[in-house]
């Protein structure tokens, strides 16, 4: 699992990404991405299975210490 996110989606994302600055603003890069990760969690999961997948990543990151944004 490590492997598939650190070797093979994180580069492919950064490149992508990376790519899109040049295109827009970095609050619709982040729209864009966070709307494909939606879309993907639904056509993987359901809407429901989804959602509640979403609210389990919102409830880590609310408990995480706040830390400085880096660019």
């Amino acid at each position: 699992f490590l492997f598939i996110a650190s070797e093979i989606i994180e580069p492919a994302l950064q490149e992508v990404l990376s790519k899109a600055r040049k295109e827009g603003s970095a609050q619709e890069v982040l729209s864009a991405l966070a709307n494909c990760y939606g879309g993907l969690l639904v056509d993987i999961m359901g809407r429901e299975a989804a959602a509640t997948f979403l609210q389990g990543h919102a409830v880590h990151i609310a408990s995480l210490k706040e830390e400085p944004v880096s660019s």
